[in-house]
């Protein structure tokens, strides 16, 4: 999409460029790992063995190791080389580990949410299809520089139900699958009983409304909802009830039926805010409060 500056009620295209090195996209990014991705940022060039990745990363809200490579140009191997460093970060956990304390101390660490995300100007069709395979933890994000404006788009991928280990057929990709999970709406929903399932489905509804860019992104323990990175509502499914949480720095709640999440939980600088429900009784009222973190979302 082109992008104009508007001067005197005329339109002058900002030509798109890249950058001169993928040095300088790097450290662009990782210099505001926090404010575009809510990751810590841990070490570059991490590795060994004549591998080594870009950049990792810490996400403090799903406990994870965050694997990141910048291309200035167009990506042309992302499912290879995205198995075979997530494959040495979990035969080399020590390492990780040592790096993470040196950076933020001692944190928990959930492996089988370590994912792989890839920042590039482009990729090709056939990456962007491959990176859909059930199993695959990668996330891509095109990049666009256009004078000194930067850019930064998720890339969707087609969702498939084929195991990527169906693809790549090796040890060290079935050993990935088996430690590393992706998570889907119906994985979590096989935990409610019947009326809880339709209640989901009534909110899912009402919070994909209020916005056709609002992304739905399954993790381990929660369903989140964002326009671009951060997550202005989570829901926890459970047997029973559902557990609602948003994010947002100050919250409009006259019926007092949300609490805030204790600041000793380390889920990032943004005030998060926590309810359950078992039936629609105040469900319109809930959707309110969850309109007011989209519309506080800081990536709006």
């Amino acid at each position: 999409m082109p992008i104009f500056k508007i001067q005197n009620k005329t339109l002058t295209e900002i030509k798109s460029k890249t950058f001169s090195t993928e040095r300088e996209l790097q450290e662009l990014v990782d210099e505001n790992l926090e404010k575009i991705f809510g990751l810590k940022f841990i070490k570059r060039e991490f590795g060994g063995q004549g591998l080594s990745i870009d950049t990792i990363a810490y996400d403090p809200e799903t406990k994870s190791p965050v694997l990141i490579e910048y291309k200035k140009d167009t990506y042309q191997s992302v499912v290879d080389q995205g198995m075979a460093y997530l494959h040495w970060l979990l035969t080399h956990k020590g390492d990780y580990l040592v790096a993470l304390q040196e950076k933020a101390g001692k944190q928990e660490v959930d492996w089988s949410q370590a994912r792989v995300i890839f920042i590039a100007k482009s990729f090709n069709p056939h990456q962007v299809w491959a990176s859909g395979f059930k199993n695959a933890p990668f996330e891509l994000y095109r990049y666009d520089l256009c004078g000194d404006i930067f850019l930064l788009e998720l890339v969707e991928t087609p969702k498939s139900d084929v195991s990527i280990t169906s693809v790549l057929k090796t040890k060290e990709a079935k050993k990935i699958a088996n430690q590393v999970k992706t998570y889907s709406v119906e994985d979590h929903l096989k935990k409610a009983n019947a009326p809880i399932k339709a209640l989901f489905e009534k909110l899912r509804d009402k919070i994909l409304s209020l916005d056709g860019r609002i992304q739905e992104k399954p993790v381990s323990w929660y369903i989140g909802y964002r326009i671009i990175y951060h997550n202005f509502c989570n829901v926890s499914v459970y047997k029973e009830r559902l557990r609602i949480y948003t994010r947002q720095p100050k919250i409009e709640d006259p019926k007092k039926l949300f609490k805030k999440v204790p600041s000793k939980w380390g889920w990032g600088k943004t005030t998060i805010w926590y309810t359950d429900i078992s039936n629609d009784e105040n469900l319109d009222y809930i959707l309110g409060i969850i309109k007011q973190a989209y519309q506080s979302a800081p990536d709006l």
